[in-house]
């Protein structure tokens, strides 16, 4: 399948950190004045959960991502639109296309 077919648009937001008048450095949002094309692929149909320390069962992410952007950091970087508000929880940059590993954000 072509990835192309389900590429979407998205806003690409950064979190850096920023001087309060206080003097105090706090994280913010920052949007990236660039959008990011990326593929969704839904995996919440694939068994993905693991074992954790307390022998919960946890979802590592719901969504992979396939873009040609290699800028991208793990934790750093949020993908919103309309309808989505996407964490990147994981990134990995080996081969021609960048896989992204996202979690969905329950406010979002």
């Amino acid at each position: 399948m072509n990835p192309r077919r389900k590429q979407q648009l998205f806003e690409l937001w950064e979190q850096k950190p920023v001087k309060q008048p206080s003097g105090a450095v706090k994280d913010t949002w920052v949007k990236s004045d660039d959008p990011i094309n990326v593929s969704l692929f839904d995996q919440s149909a694939q068994n993905q959960l693991t074992m954790g320390s307390s022998g919960a069962r946890i979802k590592q992410y719901d969504y992979l991502g396939l873009t040609t952007n290699k800028t991208l950091i793990a934790g750093k970087y949020e993908l919103r639109n309309g309808q989505l508000k996407l964490s990147v929880k994981g990134v990995n940059n080996e081969g021609r296309l960048s896989q992204l590993f996202l979690g969905v954000l329950a406010n979002g």
